[in-house]
């Protein structure tokens, strides 16, 4: 080899005879053979998703379209209320007076109805498979109403006026929404209203379209006719409808006993029927039960009493009521006639009347008690001061008059002898705001705080110095009005020692404190007094318990109208608390127009003596005199 040649051999770089690549690697080569191949594989994969989407969406919205638009319209939501059980009301021992009966009412939607219907017809008409068409068919058959009419033996021919189904196009949405029912009743048919939930059942199994049941709590009374005027009663109003407490306590605790309903938001099929509970949207506020302080056994016990008197004496009503004397609990309260609570039907305004509370009159000779108890409180009167009646006395131009010449009597005698006269005496000898600050005290003229509705305060009123005939009345139960409860609240206040306590209905309602009214001994010199009433020979005696000391007052006033007094018509009543060495229980009785008597000691003395007997047994009230064993 010769020198050049070897010299040109030396200069080859060592890639001779290969083609150049450059340093920086792919950057000639940008959209060459390798990235193009690449780019091609990507195209491919996406080529091949979108196809696969495509032919899904064809899928589910050309070849299934029928079965899955009937899937998606069988879904909607709705917001439905979540009931409330409205709270039981129960006597002091905790026995049901007022509670709820399940009942059902089954209500048929016509529009729902119809716009079922045309939806199966529409699917029928224009389903694109066998398959598709015998899920439509089935659809349509369901869609009987003769088996709906006939399970809830509702009429055909109703249900079908209801529907009012039409021959049209199905297809045309605004050809179907012109069909469809309107106007009252087009989304609430009642098939069946208020029955037992067992009766309904068999409309509820057919799972019918339009078809829902609405439950509900009827109110039932189980005392109806003792208890109605103290509980009250449901029912609907025509201002709003809505099925509630309208008296009584069903009104005063409405509130409480109706709770709040709650507010759910749930999935319902295409059969409008609720499947899932999605959210809840208001919570329930639940009813609360209300115990009163009546008890059942006594309360019972008191209307037969008042029944029994009334219809012996033709009377227009009888009321009554039982206190305990050291808590104010009132553990019966009642009026005849009465209505039955469960039967509004022959419910009228004069038989709801609770009379105890709402009814005012002039209390006639039971309010004496507290004329001397004024009397005693001034301090010029002791229970040895002698008083001169003569039988009768003229004020004001007016003679008032005595059952007799009783000459001199003591405190105690005027109220044996109920002395109209000496009460008179002690009013006139007395400043003249005297006799009427003492009834207010005892809780006169005024509600005794109890919040029963349309309760009546009653009235006493202030007479002038000069007002002498006022101030005599005032002093002897006439020109004042008053309240049974009011007076029922009086004789306890001189059962506990002279401490009013205030009345208590609701075991749960905030009362005030107690408060004396005079002292302890006065009031059981009073007490003591008022037991001479009972005794053999007195005006009171038929009111005597064998067994008990008894103390009490009778009264008999005239009863007035709008002309003035009613000649022949009186009203008795007979006020008083056992046994006198310890009360326990306040009973009054007031008997309204008695027909065949007409003084208290005979017709309501009689009815204070059972009642109180009862109550003393009931509580087992240990005996405080001897029996009687000469007859």
């Amino acid at each position: 080899m010769s020198d050049s040649a070897l010299k040109k051999t030396k200069k080859q770089p060592p890639s001779a005879g290969k083609p150049l690549r450059s340093k920086v690697r792919g950057a000639a080569f940008v959209g060459g053979k390798p990235d193009s191949g690449r780019y091609w594989f990507i195209f491919a994969i996406m080529a091949t998703l979108c196809t696969v989407l495509l032919a899904r969406a064809y899928y589910l919205q050309v070849h299934h379209r029928d079965f899955y638009v009937a899937k998606g319209e069988e879904f909607t939501t709705s917001k439905r209320t979540l009931p409330v059980s409205r709270g039981i009301i129960t006597d002091t021992l905790g026995v049901p007076l007022a509670a709820n009966a399940p009942l059902s009412t089954i209500i048929f939607s016509p529009y729902d109805y119809a716009q079922a219907y045309y939806k199966a017809k529409r699917d029928v008409a224009t389903a694109r498979t066998p398959k598709a068409r015998e899920q439509a068919l089935e659809r349509l058959a369901e869609l009987d109403l003769a088996k709906l009419a006939s399970t809830a033996n509702y009429p055909l021919d109703k249900l079908q006026q209801a529907v009012k189904l039409q021959e049209i196009d199905t297809s045309d949405p605004n050809a179907v929404q012109a069909a469809l029912p309107q106007g009252a009743g087009s989304k609430r048919l009642v098939l069946l209203n208020g029955v037992m939930p067992e009766l309904a059942e068999p409309v509820k199994a057919l799972d019918f379209v339009g078809v829902d049941e609405e439950l509900l709590s009827k109110r039932f009374y189980l005392q109806a006719e003792p208890m109605a005027q103290v509980l009250g009663y449901m029912a609907n109003s025509d201002g709003d409808h809505a099925y509630k407490g309208r008296a009584g306590i069903e009104l005063q605790y409405d509130k409480a006993l109706s709770g709040e309903a709650g507010q759910v938001l749930v999935l319902k099929n295409a059969k409008q029927r609720a499947i899932k509970q999605l959210q809840e949207l208001k919570p329930v506020t639940p009813a609360t039960d209300v115990a009163l302080t009546i008890d059942a056994r006594l309360q019972y016990f008191l209307y037969k009493e008042l029944e029994q008197v009334g219809r012996e004496q033709s009377a227009r009503w009888a009321s009554g009521m039982v206190v305990d004397v050291h808590t104010g609990d009132i553990l019966a309260m009642a009026a005849w006639p009465s209505f039955n609570s469960n039967d509004l039907s022959l419910r009228q305004g004069a038989n709801e009347r609770n009379r105890v509370l709402l009814d005012v009159f002039e209390p006639g000779s039971v309010i004496k008690p507290f004329t001397v108890a004024a009397a005693l409180d001034s301090g010029k009167y002791t229970t040895n001061t002698a008083i001169a009646t003569n039988g009768s006395i003229n004020v004001g131009g007016y003679t008032i008059r005595d059952g007799g010449n009783y000459g001199a009597v003591t405190l105690a005698k005027l109220i044996q002898k109920s002395s109209n006269v000496a009460s008179t005496k002690i009013a006139l000898s007395l400043p003249a705001d005297a006799i009427a600050t003492m009834q207010r005290k005892f809780g006169f003229g005024e509600k005794t705080g109890l919040g029963f509705p349309a309760e009546e305060a009653g009235r006493v009123d202030f007479p002038s110095e000069q007002d002498m005939a006022r101030r005599a009345t005032l002093s002897y139960g006439y020109g004042q009005q008053v309240t049974l409860a009011q007076l029922a609240q009086a004789y306890a206040t001189l059962g506990a020692g002279g401490v009013r306590y205030p009345l208590r209905l609701v075991k749960s309602a905030p009362v005030a404190e107690p408060v004396e009214v005079i002292s302890e001994n006065h009031a059981k010199d009073i007490v003591a007094m008022m037991e001479l009433v009972t005794m053999k020979g007195s005006t009171g005696r038929l009111a005597a318990i064998d067994g008990y000391r008894v103390a009490g007052k009778t009264g008999t006033s005239r009863r007035s109208g709008k002309g003035g007094y009613i000649p022949g018509e009186y009203r008795v009543v007979f006020a008083g608390v056992a046994p006198a060495s310890n009360p326990q229980f306040a009973v009054v009785i007031l008997v309204e127009d008695p027909r065949k008597q007409f003084y208290a000691g005979p017709v309501a003395g009689p009815v204070f003596s059972r009642v109180m007997r009862e109550a003393l047994r009931l509580y087992n009230v240990p005996q405080d005199k001897p029996l009687d064993t000469t007859t």
